[in-house]
């Protein structure tokens, strides 16, 4: 695969850290009170939101049957188009401009909730940092005979959802949620 390919297939990865930095950097000086070490609390609270997010996407929205085919066709088609062809390199990332407006959707929330922008940017990094660790395990998931022990037990029960049962194992990075809301696969 090219640089080109790469830089095209995951373009995830130089995406967000490069709108996290910017964010971060911009509403620093426009916030004035917070220092940078606020960062090591408020990054992994995005962090947590993540796996919350991870687990809504996947159980609610995704695997939901939307009766209208153009509600289907811009919520689940990427999704079930991926299940179908779960293998497929171009079907297990997901596209960076549905990440990018789920974005624009979050980052007003969390300024109403938190009235800042600085900890709105540092929070929705913390949030796209753990999209990338899901966006790198998914792919590794799927492409990759790793001997991790982690990503192992990821696998098992990523691919039990594939291929067993799809009403279960909606947590790709962690099963936190799935075991809150037991939908977590029978041992």
């Amino acid at each position: 695969m090219s640089l080109k390919e790469r830089l095209s297939r995951f373009r995830s990865f130089w995406i967000f850290p490069s709108l996290s930095l910017v964010l971060i950097l911009f509403t620093r000086n426009a916030s004035g009170t917070y220092r940078f070490s606020d960062l090591l609390w408020l990054v992994p609270v995005g962090l947590l939101i993540w796996t919350v997010l991870e687990y809504f996407f996947h159980r609610v929205l995704f695997h939901t049957h939307f009766r209208r085919p153009w509600l289907r066709e811009i919520v689940n088609r990427s999704h079930l188009s991926h299940h179908a062809a779960p293998r497929d390199p171009k079907q297990i990332l997901v596209i960076p401009s549905f990440g990018l407006v789920v974005s624009a959707a979050i980052y007003p929330i969390l300024f109403v909730l938190t009235r800042n922008l600085f900890t709105a940017s540092a929070i929705i990094s913390g949030i796209w940092l753990g999209f990338l660790y899901y966006e790198a395990v998914h792919y590794r998931v799927h492409m990759s005979l790793s001997d991790s022990p982690l990503l192992r037990h990821q696998r098992r029960a990523h691919f039990y959802h594939h291929f067993s049962n799809p009403h279960s194992c909606y947590g790709v990075t962690s099963p936190l949620w799935d075991h809150v809301f037991r939908s977590y696969r029978p041992d």
